[in-house]
């Protein structure tokens, strides 16, 4: 028996209201994995390069991977995948929580969504049994108020619903998809596919297991993983003080975005860290599907002008982003922002780079009260940041310049905007210094999805996060340019895969091993594979996207920086007179890839196989 897929996917047609079943390619399966992976190659197949992201030809296609739902800690996690309506290029974005799981329990691994529904409707997914019901009544109502309203529809608390708010119905191009009341399909504006498509919500709950070739041998491998998960430093700490537990330390060492990149330096970083959350508004961390790690933090405000405020709380990138971009260092303020994100169902990561560009430019004359409503757009004034969360929610005034991200913004503001806003292929860049960390910025600059953290951690190894496995037994200078092109690959290599197996990066990375993820894979799937297959899978994918990104016209000139980053130094703090020598690095990383010069594209005859063998 094959295990870890399930072997069908549903195809759900909104045009025409229909729902049918077909079989997972195992073919593809074997050397994508599903996930981003297989999400990657069905969009390369299906939705032409010149499609309109958010017309009836795009597709907006959720997978999960062959761990999720398996009880690994980390497998929790699925994709969306689409063209972006954002960057008009190749989108993913994943998410954790229950929902990935739910999907496979209920007797799929992933759903594709096509067309066009002609009046609002939500995907009902019951053990197999697959409707679209009128949506209408559910118009206008933010994600919680969405998902509570599904759930009391359908008599059942426990169903798992994924849904978009406000400004995914609005077709805001930073619009995300929330699950489970705090968890995201983050970045890269498919909320607003999804709001295109007349789709509000999807809701599912299924019974089902997933499917395990060797039980007893996947059993121990589970027992040894979840004991090197368990007794890790890092799982120790993620679990106290959240994913924000380093903020303190990454402002002394240089790697926390401060003033839309203009400062190494942020005396309140002590204020908005993961250590301060947890003496100050913590209720209680939380867990997705099986994970001991429990990073999730439960948040309630008791004083103050948020009072009454509780909920999902705030992680890392969202407080550097709605924090310390915007030199705020009212913790409780970035708490409701990241709520009123959460419920218009906005990216956190853009909507907060987003503001802090329009600081910048109030600062500097792009903007002028009359352009904000009167709003004072100062440096750390946290109720102004609270109000354009909410303005951009509503797609109203500023904010609804701004709720399409900063390139197009600076488009539209014009007089010199360009110069504030800080995006590489159209996506706003996260909350990692590429001055401090080299390899960082050759990721941010060669991404397939735009400026992204996630798909290529390669910091990891300058922070100390140690993989001997694949000869990375020593840190590397953050400051050195050498050998950063190497450890770039590798790592962009093993977060594809890690994509398209379903796994959560943070009981990966200076916690497990490799080896041990393949022998979990090879017990749970029946399929062998080792350390290496891993990464030839991850660089197989990483190159079909890179391919499907050339057929929508990105170039060499696109894997770029923003000039902030490769000509401004920066002027204080720990990486001070530090910029990204970005030039050298991308030429070996070229050599490395094996990236056409010329045209950008992947010259892997192992695409062409895949073409062939499908």
């Amino acid at each position: 028996m094959l295990g870890g897929y399930i072997g069908s996917l549903l195809r759900v047609d909104l045009t025409r209201g229909k729902v049918s079943e077909e079989a997972l390619n195992l073919a593809v399966a074997k050397r994508l994995f599903t996930g981003s992976g297989y999400g990657a190659w069905m969009l390369r197949r299906e939705v032409p390069a010149g499609a309109d992201p958010l017309g009836p030809g795009n597709e907006l296609i959720l997978l999960t991977g062959p761990f999720t739902g398996s009880l690994i800690p980390g497998g929790t996690r699925a994709a969306a995948v689409a063209k972006s309506p954002l960057t008009g290029i190749f989108a993913e974005t994943n998410t954790a929580g229950f929902f990935p799981s739910e999907v496979k329990f209920a007797g799929y691994d992933g759903l594709v969504l096509m067309g066009r529904a002609s009046s609002p409707v939500y995907l009902s997914l019951v053990d197999g049994r697959a409707s679209l019901l009128p949506a209408r009544h559910l118009t206008g109502l933010d994600t919680y108020e969405a998902m509570d309203a599904v759930k009391k529809e359908l008599g059942d608390r426990q169903v798992k619903v994924a849904c978009i708010g406000p400004a995914g119905e609005r077709r805001a191009r930073l619009a995300c998809i929330i699950n489970d009341d705090g968890r995201a399909f983050g970045r890269t504006g498919l909320g607003a596919v999804m709001g295109a498509k007349n789709l509000k919500a999807i809701a599912v709950r299924g019974h089902g297991k997933v499917p395990v070739s060797h039980p007893r041998e996947f059993q121990a491998s589970l027992r040894r993983y979840r004991e090197v998960v368990l007794n890790a430093q890092r799982t120790k700490n993620l679990r106290r003080d959240g994913t924000a537990g380093g903020i303190e330390t990454f402002e002394k060492t240089g790697n926390l975005p401060i003033r839309n990149w203009t400062k190494g330096s942020f005396p309140g970083a002590v204020k908005i860290s993961g250590p301060t959350m947890s003496r100050s508004i913590l209720k209680r961390p939380y867990a997705c599907f099986a994970c001991p790690v429990a990073c999730g933090r439960v948040i309630e405000v008791s004083s103050g002008p948020y009072a009454g405020l509780s909920g999902p709380g705030p992680e890392y990138e969202t407080i550097a982003t709605l924090g310390s971009m915007c030199l705020n260092d009212d913790l409780a303020a970035i708490a409701k922002a990241n709520d009123l994100c959460n419920r218009y169902g906005l990216d956190t990561i853009s909507t907060g780079c987003a503001i802090a560009f329009a600081i910048e430019c109030y600062e500097n004359g792009p903007l002028s009260p009359q352009d904000t409503g009167g709003l004072r757009l100062t440096w750390g004034n946290a109720e102004a940041i609270v109000e354009l969360v909410r303005l951009m929610g509503e797609m109203e005034g500023l904010g609804q310049v701004l709720a399409d991200g900063v390139k197009a913004a600076s488009a539209r503001i014009g007089r010199g905007a360009e110069r504030y806003a800080l995006e590489v292929k159209g996506l706003e860049v996260p909350a990692h210094e590429p001055r401090r960390f080299k390899s960082m910025g050759l990721g941010y600059a060669t991404a397939n999805r735009g400026a992204c953290h996630m798909q290529g951690l390669a910091n990891c190894i300058e922070r100390g996060l140690l993989m001997p496995e694949y000869g990375l037994s020593q840190a590397l200078d953050g400051f050195a340019i050498e050998g950063k092109a190497a450890v770039t690959v590798l790592y962009q290599n093993l977060c594809s895969a890690l994509d398209a197996l379903g796994l959560c990066k943070f009981p990966v990375f200076g916690v497990t091993s490799f080896d041990l993820i393949a022998e979990a894979y090879t017990h749970l799937t029946g399929w062998e594979i080792d350390r290496q297959g891993i990464l030839a899978a991850g660089g197989l994918i990483y190159d079909l996207k890179r391919a499907y990104n050339v057929s929508c016209g990105v170039k060499p000139s696109d894997d770029r920086l923003p000039e902030r980053f490769t000509k401004e130094a920066l002027p204080d703090g720990f990486a001070k007179g530090q910029v990204c020598e970005l030039n050298p690095m991308l030429e070996e990383y070229y050599q490395l890839r094996r990236w056409n010069k010329q045209t950008g594209a992947p010259e892997d005859e192992r695409l062409r196989a895949l073409d062939q063998a499908t």
